[in-house]
């Protein structure tokens, strides 16, 4: 009786189990299930029926084989994606806009230094009354006509002399915020990069323990079944199932960010993308901190950009200042004159030549005013450079120690994974002769997996750091890009 009333308890708490099961909402892997049943369902037909399986199966077959195939998802690789990055980007097209603006700017200024040569003409005819020249006042009229040509060129002004030096300074700088410019599409788009790969990474690990766990709760609901098991191991497997579901949906949701981030940049829809063959990593080389620091003042373009912009600003300081300086001037031409009141047939024909000059005595005090605005230009522009150069060492720093303590993940992160591997053998085994659970291979399968993502994860690391090291320096080429786009996967 007392085992009849237990088998019977134990039944109700079963039947229980299972409709509360079939209340909960699909999952992924709920799905997962039903595919599964419908196969179990198929397969026993093919018990009962199995020529009328197989004839299904005939059909099936021959329609799959002239269905069309869904095309493959194209991987693009960095170069072509670096192409497409700097015909799109708009801070690179703002960038190159200025340094046509500064080329301008420096033709005009010499325009101020070169002879203007210009032509004139006119023609008229006059009425005119003369009064009090004789004693009587009389009447006449004429046609006259003048021409001419004439030129002239500056001989001094030392402020057209300071703007050339401002646009040449102005051009420098232009120069130096492509390059800056570049670099940092450089950086983003390999960060984008790697954050893609990371994310499909994390979408394979949790696909990948969604399988796993899916196979663990279909074993123990059948040991269920049967009678050989318990609901604890059914809870267990169905709380991994809904842990790793929910990861799923993060990762789906993380790797559509990454797509729309590597689509943000160039401006194309992102499928798929080569991954990065690297299985080692390398520290800054060379290993001194001094030698990166001196490299970064000679070649930083954030840095260059900033003194171009300081010279700029003291050019356009002593320009203004040069407002009260004299300015002279030659000129010279040819002249044709037809017509007076008293003479108006005779033709004057004249050549001239001369020069002028133009001393500031007093204009409201605009000179120095401008030139007070212009001096705080200046104080502003070495304010920048001064920040420009503090930015720049701290980030060349801290990229500096990024690179190096990613080095140390890695060696941490290879003993991690080898070690992971030693223990999945270890249960494997275990799970073989019987002191190992299900779960517990489960666990170990899932630490595997958990350390070979993590490991490939500072190794793309590894790639990132050492390209934001050389920007913060200064030398971040496209060789380099050409060389990483070389190392991946074929």
């Amino acid at each position: 009786m007392r085992n009849n009333s237990h088998q019977s308890r134990e039944k109700c708490f079963t039947t229980e189990i299972q409709r509360k099961e079939l209340s909960k909402p699909k999952t992924p892997y709920g799905i997962y299930m039903n595919i599964q049943g419908f196969l179990s369902a198929l397969r026993d037909s093919v018990v009962r029926a199995p020529l009328k399986f197989c004839f299904g199966l005939i059909l099936f077959l021959c329609a799959m084989s002239v269905a069309p195939l869904p095309a493959c998802a194209e991987e693009r690789d960095l170069l072509e994606l670096y192409r497409l990055a700097t015909a799109k980007d708009p801070v690179l097209a703002r960038a190159g806009a200025r340094l046509e603006a500064g080329k301008a700017d420096k033709e005009i200024a010499w325009a101020a230094l070169q002879p203007r040569v210009s032509a004139n003409a006119s023609a008229r005819h006059l009425w005119h009354r003369v009064i009090d020249y004789q004693p009587e006042p009389f009447n006449g009229e004429y046609t006259g006509y003048s021409y001419g040509a004439g030129a002239g060129i500056p001989i001094f002004n030392m402020a057209s002399y300071y703007q050339i030096a401002s646009a040449g300074a102005g051009i420098g700088s232009a120069e130096a915020g492509i390059l800056a410019t570049r670099q940092d599409l450089m950086v983003r788009l390999v960060s984008g990069y790697v954050y893609y790969l990371k994310a499909l990474a994390d979408e394979k690990l949790y696909r990948d323990e969604l399988s796993r766990v899916g196979r663990v709760l279909e074993q123990a609901e059948a040991f269920l079944k049967a009678g050989t098991g318990d609901v604890i191991a059914v809870y267990e497997a169905r709380a991994r199932l809904d842990s790793a579901s929910a990861d799923l949906v993060k990762t789906e949701g993380q790797l559509r960010l990454a797509k729309q981030n590597l689509s943000s940049l160039t401006g194309i829809m992102i499928d798929g993308v080569r991954d990065i063959a690297v299985s080692t990593s390398s520290g800054p080389h060379p290993a001194e901190l001094e030698w990166w620091l001196e490299t970064q003042r000679q070649n930083s373009p954030a840095i260059i950009q900033a003194r171009k912009d300081l010279l700029q600003a003291e050019e356009i300081r002593k320009a203004t200042n040069a407002g009260h300086l004299p300015v002279i001037s030659g000129n010279g031409g040819y002249t044709v004159d037809k017509g007076s009141t008293f003479l108006p047939n005779v033709e004057t024909q004249q050549w001239y030549l001369g020069a002028s000059i133009n001393i500031p005595l007093y204009s409201g005090g605009e000179t120095s005013a401008r030139t007070r605005r212009a001096l705080a230009g200046e104080s502003e522009r070495r304010a920048m450079l001064d920040d420009a150069q503090e930015q720049g060492v701290r980030r060349l720093k801290e990229a500096f120690l990024n690179l190096q303590y990613n080095v140390s993940l890695v060696d941490a992160y290879t003993r991690k994974h080898e070690s992971a591997g030693l223990q999945l053998k270890a249960t494997q085994k275990g799970r073989d002769i019987g002191t190992r659970t299900a779960i517990d291979l489960l666990n170990a399968e899932q630490s595997y997996a958990v350390s070979r993502r993590d490991l490939a994860a500072v190794l793309y690391d590894n790639v990132q750091r050492q390209m934001e090291l050389k920007a913060a320096a200064g030398i971040l080429a496209e060789s380099d890009m050409v060389e990483l786009n070389s190392m991946l996967q074929k």
